[in-house]
């Protein structure tokens, strides 16, 4: 017995059995039902979505014995054989194979013959778009004006490629890519009827894949039922369709966060030991980012990622939305560059390494020592500072002084590290002149040459002069310039630079602005953050929003103590703003005339369970009714009950319908939109 593939074995055999594409199968079956079929019909979308499927359906409701319907029997022989492919009046083309005119010549001599057993003679051209300019101008005419008998059904993946001449012709009809919901949907149905064992994390898989391909996606599973032995389990589909791991994406995503180097290059490691696809794992990320960034939006949104949400909760809440906003749009340039890394691998890495490198720079964080002198005599410490610094060189013209470079390098390193290092070599005065600092005596070694020994002359007499009140410089344009001089000039003040920055404190380090020339990325730990609440996202945009006017927030208050008994007496008390939050956000209950019932909103719950604010409440309340109460705070969610807030809200929703309907209603606002195609924006109107 022959084997018949999923994807033949289930073409929809109707119009209820199509999955998805409701917009095009209510145009289709209204205009069955009215008898008003268009001559020529143009199905476009992606491979796999039911575009000859849906072709089929309509030429078996043409063509239906028990007349033309949205429902045609699939039992009378003119239904039968269209479902198997032998109905003579259906006439089923491949334009790839046959482009050339004389091909469409000979389909258009026969339109003229009246159908041998149907109502119409039905031509379904399949890959329209592969016909030649010749082929699309014998069409022409026989298009637009067809005999009566004859219906064309055209259908392409690529509607772009088709003259403007024959899209107007047509009655266009767009099929979508399907979601993969629906097609997970359909193919567990499939499975289920197939007597098939499946685990849902695979079907999951299996419609991902598919990119919304119905076909594709029954194509899958055919090959996932042979790999599985005749079930189909999520750790072979995964294995067959490679698919990456999803804990490597996120190890990546927390190695960012984190700020850890080593362990991304580790993650990226274990996704080339698993042959991973280098573009797939930079989609899973960009992904991976995207749903966090919905997730800081819509706390309920897990997506597909329901498995592993503890961890995405987690990034969620402790990664700024900036960071994930940087985050997605370099890895998403990076996928984008991948085709021209020269190897793939080095492309994902750098883009990684681009998202770690501009991660916003921490002064705090852990700093690499700069170098230290150490002598047998003189105790040595680390000097750390957030500034990139480079060690002077000398640049000579002369071979002599050229063989002198590296001891002049090594001598002044020498000096200047012990200048700051050794607290005994800075003398500070003891009188309060400002403007007067001893500089620090270096002893040069005799072995010295004289050129080390001008330098250090020259740095002594910049240094003096720097601490010297400022004056406007003359620039002297007759002075004769000397590239050896200057040459040793601009290190000496390298080496200036150096001791200043070594002798300022730590709070002068910590106010330093950091900028495009001291900026340097330093790989560092984890980095120890204040305990402060995570910023919500939601909260943010709706604080930028502004509902009400103060004008407005007093008027529902005096309206709602008009209509409310206890909203008036909460205007009558003495209370602070922070414990009339409790009050509003309560409603009474009365016990007796001495005790009262507050039913507090959870909202307000850490305010409630303050005693001394209770208190504060329950003396207000004694004072106002001349009486001693007994007051409980009781948690209550229950809506059954309206709070004062609650109120005025609902009180404010009616003033706001009722001013969306004057405006609505207004007759200069309906002339305005009527003659000027204006909308009205709903979302701007406030009452007042």
């Amino acid at each position: 017995m022959s084997y018949q593939v999923l994807a033949r074995k289930w073409r929809p055999k109707s119009f209820s059995e199509v999955v998805g594409q409701q917009h095009v199968l209510k145009i289709l079956s209204n205009a069955l039902s009215l008898g008003r079929v268009h001559h020529a019909y143009l199905f476009s979308g992606t491979r796999g979505v039911g575009k000859t499927s849906i072709a089929r359906l309509l030429a078996k409701g043409l063509n239906c014995e028990s007349g033309i319907t949205a429902t045609p029997c699939g039992v009378c022989d003119n239904c039968r054989e269209i479902e198997q492919g032998r109905f003579v009046d259906l006439l089923e083309i491949d334009a790839a194979s046959r482009t050339k005119v004389e091909d469409t010549r000979e389909i258009l001599d026969n339109i003229q013959y009246l159908p041998s057993k149907g109502r119409f003679k039905v031509y379904l051209i399949d890959e329209v778009h592969m016909l030649s300019r010749s082929s699309f101008n014998a069409l022409l005419k026989t298009l637009e004006e067809p005999p009566e008998h004859v219906k064309f059904l055209l259908a392409t993946t690529d509607p772009q490629k088709l003259p403007i001449t024959i899209l107007s012709r047509c009655l266009h009809l767009h099929l979508n890519v399907l979601d993969t919901s629906l097609i997970a949907e359909q193919l567990k149905h499939i499975l289920q009827l197939e007597q098939i064992e499946s685990e849902p994390r695979a079907i999951q898989l299996l419609a991902k894949a598919a990119n919304g391909s119905m076909r594709d996606a029954l194509s899958l599973t055919d090959q996932a039922i042979a790999l599985g032995n005749g079930k189909i389990d999520a750790a072979s589909v995964a294995s067959m369709l490679g698919t990456l791991d999803k804990a490597i994406p996120f190890s990546l995503i927390n190695a960012l966060y984190q700020n850890d180097g080593n362990t991304l290059m580790q993650q990226i490691e274990a996704a080339a030991v698993q042959g991973a696809d280098w573009d797939n794992l930079l989609a899973e990320s960009i992904a991976l980012l995207h749903q966090i960034a919905l997730l800081q939006v819509v706390p309920t949104a897990l997506g597909d990622y329901a498995d592993n949400e503890e961890q995405l909760r987690f990034l969620a809440q402790y990664m700024a939305p900036n960071d994930v906003q940087l985050f997605y749009q370099i890895l998403l340039m990076g996928r984008k560059e991948l085709a021209f890394a020269p190897d793939k691998k080095m492309g994902v890495e750098m883009s990684f390494l681009r998202a770690l490198a501009f991660m916003p720079k921490n002064v705090d964080a852990i700093m690499p020592p700069a170098a230290t002198a150490t002598t047998p005599t003189t105790p040595t410490k680390k000097v750390e500072s957030p500034i990139r610094t480079q060690p002077a060189q000398v640049v000579t013209t002369s071979s002599q002084n050229a063989n002198e470079a590296a001891p002049i390098q090594q001598t002044v390193k020498s000096a200047i590290e012990n200048q700051q290092l050794n607290d005994s070599t800075i003398v500070r005065p003891a009188t309060s002149d400002e403007n007067t600092v001893s500089q620090p005596e270096i002893s040069l070694p005799d072995d010295a040459s004289s050129i080390t020994k001008n330098i250090l002359e020259m740095r002594m007499q910049l240094m003096k002069e720097e601490q010297k009140p400022k004056k406007p410089e003359l620039v002297d344009h007759h002075q004769p310039s000397n590239s050896l001089i200057n040459s040793k000039r601009d290190d000496v003040q390298q080496l200036a630079k150096l001791g200043n920055d070594s002798e300022k404190n730590d709070e002068e380090v910590e106010q330093e602005e950091i900028t495009a020339e001291n900026y340097q990325w330093q790989a560092c730990g984890i980095v120890e953050t204040k305990n402060e609440p995570a910023l919500d996202a939601k909260t943010l945009c709706d604080s930028f929003k502004v509902d009400k006017t103060p004008e407005m927030v007093k008027k529902l208050i005096v309206e709602m103590a008009e209509k409310d008994a206890w909203c008036a007496e909460i205007e009558q008390l003495e209370l602070a703003p922070l414990i009339k939050q409790i009050a509003i956000n309560s409603f009474p209950e009365l016990i007796d005339d001495n005790h009262i019932i507050l039913h507090t909103r959870s909202a307000v719950e850490h305010l409630a369970k303050s005693s001394a604010n209770c208190i504060k409440l329950r003396t207000a309340l004694s004072n106002y009714r001349q009486k001693t109460l007994n007051l409980e705070v009781v948690i209550d969610d229950n809506k059954a009950n309206k709070t004062p807030l609650e109120m005025r809200e609902d009180l404010y929703q009616q003033k706001l319908e009722q001013a969306k309907l004057t405006i609505h209603q207004d007759p200069k606002v309906e002339t305005i939109c009527q003659y000027f195609d204006a909308k009205i924006d709903e979302s701007s109107i406030r009452p007042v």
